[in-house]
């Protein structure tokens, strides 16, 4: 993939962001604008891909101790201390399987090695969204643990990738 760039997100994405999340109900949960208000103001790693200029996708983390109430980040929180949570990571769907969740994850690594030993996230196992959870099985994540959510209407598992020991 050659000319992309990862940047941070500005109050300017947030339409566009709001717009991609909208369009991939199927795989994430819904979001609002305050939504990302929030995160834009907690998120230590809110990032735009971009190629050519283009926004094509996002990725929202988020380091422990934050007063979030996702259930899943509170199920996370509840069983590790040293991590990077990422809430969401979206390609547009006529960019995807071309390399750019890798370049985004590589990049977040990057940018978190030597504050945090894992990356943990949850892909839906119901409803199956089979390509991330073979993306993240690709790119090394290990799954962790499984819970039901949104009182039962969803399943899903809990994926851990392992950077190491913090230096």
């Amino acid at each position: 993939m050659n000319d992309y760039k990862i940047r941070s997100v500005t109050v300017s994405d947030l339409d566009f962001i709001l717009k991609l999340n909208q369009n991939s109900l199927s795989a994430v949960s819904k979001s609002s604008l305050e939504q990302l208000v929030f995160f834009l103001n907690v998120s230590p790693y809110f990032k735009i891909f971009q190629v050519k200029s283009v926004p094509v996708g996002f990725l929202i983390g988020l380091g422990p101790g934050i007063s979030y109430s996702s259930e899943n980040y509170i199920w996370l929180s509840q069983r590790y201390r040293s991590f990077f949570y990422v809430d969401r990571i979206i390609i547009d769907a006529k960019y995807r399987n071309k390399g750019i969740g890798f370049h985004f994850y590589d990049h977040l690594i990057n940018a978190v090695k030597n504050e945090v030993e894992c990356i943990l996230c949850e892909v839906n196992v119901k409803p199956l969204n089979e390509q991330s959870l073979n993306f993240h099985k690709k790119y090394g994540f290990n799954v962790v643990g499984e819970k039901d959510t949104e009182n039962g209407l969803k399943r899903v598992c809990y994926l851990m990738y392992t950077i190491g020991p913090k230096l």
